[in-house]
């Protein structure tokens, strides 16, 4: 399996990004920014994705002056150890959110369309459908999901569509919310529901220029991020505040909504079948991107050794949490403290080293 192959472009970009991106909308996102900012959500989900849109911008500045992969830039403009505990750092990440996507669509899947099911064997197949996916490579992966990416996001709107009789703007007052200051600082850390989008710099050799890496951060990230808020502000149309902070699964309860008439109703069966590919999409990138990286840190020459391993330990750490309580406050933690690392400290610290390692060169060059 080839990991540096140059060969994806625009299109491969934007869906990888998308789809890693919005994943979360289909689970506690749009509950999530409504509880912490009330009627302005939706805002704390636009400053979120253009925080992580901005630091995106900073390592792609850095790969521009320095070639190569997240791995290989960080070994050269912090040494070797500083390059591997970075790849440590986003290994541990990228896995974490796989675990946490398994064990939150296969409750999900449990509440909505299989409640008889075993809990295991539900978790085994996302697990099984992940890997298998794997074994095709990154960019099969990419054509996978710029495939889904127009049925996706039809499928998005067509709902939101549906449901507009059913609006009441007045959900949407006051205005301010629980206040502009506190929705936005609060945007800056829900930056960490977009996390997912830092496989640009994680496979940055994959794809063929910088410029692939701009346009997938502004169309990728930036659709999904615009979709999200525009899901969130409907969802609080819908059901305002109080309540829809409460639900569980607002992406299937806006489904469940949708009355075509007395002959067509209960699509939201339909829509299960969409965040269920979309789910094991994004968690077969995100092991990926795990994969990946300790490929690149133990410098072996595949990664398809690693893929039933890897992949049988995720499952096993996402059966752990007793409880979707305890699923979701590890999440939050994730969200809230641990990825916020990996978006602000370490495109920081790289874009800080660049510009020394250049300051240096030009003294010595006038030297």
């Amino acid at each position: 399996m080839s990991y540096q192959t140059g060969r994806m472009g625009i299109a491969e970009g934007i869906a990888l990004v998308f789809t890693l991106s919005f994943v979360s909308a289909f689970l506690t996102l749009p509950s999530e920014s409504i509880d912490t900012s009330r009627e302005l959500g939706w805002l704390s989900v636009l400053v979120a994705g253009f925080s992580a849109m901005a630091m995106l911008f900073v390592l792609i500045y850095v790969f521009e002056r320095i070639p190569g992969d997240l791995f290989l830039v960080s070994t050269r403009l912090l040494g070797k150890l500083g390059g591997r505990l970075i790849a440590v750092y986003y290994i541990v990440m990228f896995l974490a959110m796989a675990a946490l996507w398994i064990r939150e669509f296969a409750e999900n899947t449990l509440i909505t369309a299989l409640p008889m099911i075993n809990f295991q064997l539900a978790v085994g197949w996302y697990a099984l459908g992940a890997a298998f996916v794997i074994y095709f490579g990154i960019e099969a992966i990419a054509r996978a999901n710029y495939v889904l990416l127009p049925f996706a996001v039809g499928g998005v709107l067509v709902v939101l569509a549906l449901v507009a009789p059913l609006y009441k703007p007045n959900y949407l007052l006051p205005w301010q919310g629980a206040g502009m200051a506190d929705a936005l600082i609060k945007g800056g850390v829900l930056v960490g529901a977009n996390a997912g989008a830092l496989l640009l710099a994680v496979i940055a050799k994959s794809f063929q220029t910088t410029r692939v890496l701009k346009a997938a951060t502004v169309f990728g990230l930036g659709g999904s991020v615009l979709l999200k808020a525009v899901t969130v502000l409907v969802f609080t149309m819908l059901y305002g505040t109080s309540v829809a902070m409460e639900r569980a699964l607002p992406f299937y309860e806006m489904a469940r909504l949708v009355s075509l008439n007395r002959y067509i109703q209960r699509i939201e069966s339909i829509f299960i079948i969409l965040w269920v590919i979309t789910g094991i999409l994004g968690i077969a990138i995100s092991i990926y991107m795990g994969l990946y990286l300790i490929t690149r840190l133990l410098n072996l020459p595949t990664m398809k050794p690693l893929i039933p391993i890897v992949t049988i330990l995720i499952a096993e750490l996402a059966m752990i949490p007793r409880d979707v309580g305890s699923v979701l406050a590890i999440e939050s933690f994730m969200v809230r403290g641990y990825y916020l690392v990996g978006i602000y400290v370490i495109p920081l610290l790289l874009f800080a080293a660049t510009l020394l390692k250049g300051k240096k060169g030009t003294k010595c060059a006038s030297g």
